[in-house]
């Protein structure tokens, strides 16, 4: 098989790998800590950049932000360093006492070679030491 022929095969494991790639993408950016070199919000795509990439101090965002608001800060993260998806949604799960960590589904489409497809991924980012997992729910 070329080079070329496996980069435009039309095959359902090309739709599988194009989301185990996106799941791997979100898992580093939430295992990421991003910078906090101070960077003027003037200077749109250097806030865009790797120097951004990653979350902030999530455990100061988790004490300091409700639930609403944390979940917006996660949907900008995914909506800006994974350009692939579009619609994305962030929806917070009741944190259980026993577990130092937070977590959340996100829900967004993607365009895969299948065609549109809706991908939910059930997250946890343990607090203690940044550990993301990522599980996929459902896709279709």
């Amino acid at each position: 098989m070329s080079l070329w022929s496996s980069f435009i095969s039309q095959n359902n494991a090309n739709t599988f790998n194009e989301v185990e790639d996106i799941k791997y993408h979100l898992t580093k950016l939430l295992e990421s800590e991003a910078s906090l070199l101070y960077i003027d919000d003037r200077f749109v795509e250097l806030n865009r950049s790797n120097h951004r990439f990653g979350i902030e101090d999530i455990q100061l965002l988790s004490a300091s932000l409700d639930q609403t608001q944390l979940a917006m800060r996660i949907e900008t993260w995914v909506s800006q360093f994974e350009p692939r998806l579009h619609d994305v949604s962030v929806e917070l799960v009741e944190r259980k006492a026993s577990e130092n960590a937070i977590a959340f589904n996100i829900i967004a489409k993607v365009n895969t070679s299948q065609g549109e497809t809706e991908l939910v991924f059930d997250s946890k980012i343990a607090l203690n030491d940044l550990s993301t997992s990522l599980s996929e729910d459902s896709y279709e």
